[in-house]
């Protein structure tokens, strides 16, 4: 079989549409596109006012799914839309022209088919402020404009802080009259002497008008890292109510408030770019040298009434590397446990630290190279002409850890030769039975005091094999013996003495005997380290052979 639906649903398709045309064409007004007015939805935030404009004369009500031939155009206050569309067997010509309240930035707004049947526009305000309505005629009545509630609701928190102005220049200029910004109202022109730090009549922008009355500020990353040059982009962020604002210079500066000069006297400007409502960018070239004496950056609001009198200004921070490293590092590790190293690290300071904020430690797999994986072990702040030091605390380096390396850093980055020291990891004495730093053994011999709870008996210390590590051994009284059953700490029973590596390695006990002991244990030890894990043993035994005293009747 072979399935013809759609080849029939299609043949039925385009009958239908040319029998639709067909009677269309018998409609004497058929070809005549009516103009309508479409209807719209309207919101705002600080700086732009949001429209959506539906192919339609009731917002409610079903209308075309797109325009041919749309047309916007944007120029001082006035908004206007165009576009054919068919709906219902009839052909529209939807027209939207609108007087808005203020003046927009038309090549700072926009417009785009949102979704079908729609016309998404954002025009962005010439000044930031909260408009107390759309239109600039207050007594204007649009049927088909809707205030957009969902997208407002979104944009309130924008407004926050923000309260309704009353009047702008569009507002005033219908009445004859010029806007004063610092007092929101309307003057004569001859008034505008009573516009504060605003003198002059603009009747031609319909401002009382005078210099720039808010500044800008400055942010920048310089993005060469040769000392003496800057390079990268300087941020102008522009004043909050910029309305008066033509151009933003930037200057060099001797302080964060005086403009540089050169030889000549003149002032030195670094660039100027024109005001658009928006933060903008000034690009320094790459290499540019800071000139003698600039310690700020400056930025001038201006207008053609001359320049705001306080700029912005930023510190000048030139980007150069550390120019020395640390004139040394030292550490010996007092852990005494294998592969754990734990001990106080000493940076020698830089002989030149001007560039310098603090020193970067990391463990190196080489005298200059970091391991792959967790290098980094701290940041330690520079102390003016002063050594520093860190305290390492007991850990097991990295996999491939040699060298700890130090690096001399501030915020630019580290400078890449780094000093370093090989990594020695000292262990204690006898850190496993057997091992050749533990002792070989003990005697002890027969006690030869009978009084109970005293002993008179040598000690003999037979010394390890290797007594590389060792400073001395320790004596103690124990309960039980060295064994792998107990540990040592739960077998000492007291102190006896320490016996040094150089001094006779037979000791004479006399004295009182602990409660419990039952043992001699022999430790060895390390001047730094402390004394070995594992110990040797030898019985004691008390003789309390002493006829015991009868107690007095």
């Amino acid at each position: 079989k072979v399935d013809l639906s759609f080849s029939v649903r299609k043949a039925v398709r385009s009958l239908k549409d040319e029998a639709d045309e067909l009677l269309r064409t018998l409609n004497p007004n058929y070809g005549m596109a009516q103009q309508v007015s479409p209807a719209f939805q309207w919101a705002q935030n600080d700086t732009s006012i949001f429209l959506t404009i539906k192919y339609t004369v009731r917002w409610n009500a079903p209308g075309a799914l797109e325009v041919t031939d749309p047309s916007v155009n944007m120029t001082g206050n006035v908004f206007n839309f165009s576009g054919l569309g068919k709906h219902s067997n009839n052909k529209y010509k939807y027209f939207l022209s609108i007087n808005l309240f203020d003046n927009i930035e038309a090549q700072l707004s926009s417009w785009s088919a949102a979704s079908v049947g729609k016309l998404s526009v954002t025009l962005r305000k010439r000044w930031a402020r909260k408009w107390p309505r759309l239109l600039g005629d207050k007594k204007t009545k649009v049927n088909n404009m809707h205030l957009w509630m969902e997208m407002q609701e979104k944009l309130d928190g924008s407004l926050s802080g923000f309260s309704s102005v009353s009047n702008s220049p569009v507002t005033c200029a219908s009445g004859g009259k010029l806007y004063c910004v610092a007092t929101d109202t309307c003057k004569k022109s001859e008034n505008c002497s009573q516009c504060p730090g605003k003198t002059e009549a603009n009747e031609e922008a319909h401002l009382c008008a005078g210099k720039p009355s808010e500044k800008a500020s400055l942010s920048f990353q310089d993005a060469d890292m040769d000392e003496h040059q800057l390079s990268g982009e300087v941020k102008i962020h522009k004043a909050r109510n910029d309305f008066d604002v033509d151009t933003y210079a930037v200057y060099w500066g001797k302080s964060d408030m005086a403009k540089l000069e050169g030889s000549q006297g003149e002032e030195l400007l670094l660039g100027e770019v024109s005001a658009l409502s928006t933060d903008l960018d000034l690009q320094i070239p790459q290499n540019s040298p800071i000139p003698e004496g600039a310690t700020h950056l400056l930025v001038f609001s201006r207008n053609e009434y001359g320049e705001y009198s306080s700029p912005g200004s930023l510190l000048l921070r030139d980007a150069a590397l550390p120019k020395a490293k640390p004139s040394g590092l030292s550490f010996e590790d007092e852990d005494g446990g294998k592969d754990l190293v734990k001990g106080r690290i000493t940076i020698l300071r830089a002989a030149d630290e001007e560039k310098i904020s603090e020193y970067a430690l990391h463990w190196g797999r080489s005298p200059t190279r970091k391991t792959t994986q967790n290098s980094f072990i701290s940041i330690v702040k520079k102390e003016e002409g002063k050594d520093v030091s860190y305290w390492l605390s007991s850990q097991k380096p990295p996999d491939g850890a040699t060298h700890l390396l130090a690096f001399s850093k501030n915020d630019f980055g580290e400078l890449p030769s780094p000093v370093s020291f090989q990594i020695v990891d000292k262990t204690k004495p006898c850190l496993s039975r057997g091992e050749e730093s533990c002792p070989q053994g003990v005697q002890v011999t027969v006690d030869e005091n009978p009084e109970p709870k005293q002993a008179k008996v040598k000690v003999i210390v037979t010394p390890a094999k290797s007594e590389e590590k060792i400073e001395k051994y320790r004596i103690f009284w124990g309960k039980k013996p060295c064994s792998d059953e107990f540990s040592p700490s739960s077998s000492k029973n007291g102190h006896i003495r320490d016996v040094r590596q150089e001094e006779p390695l037979e000791v004479e006990l006399a004295g009182p005997v602990p409660e419990g002991s039952g043992h001699i244990l022999v430790f060895s030890s390390s001047p730094s380290l402390g004394e070995s894990d594992f110990c040797v043993s030898a019985p004691f035994q008390d003789d309390q052979s002493a006829p015991k005293a009868e107690k007095e009747l």
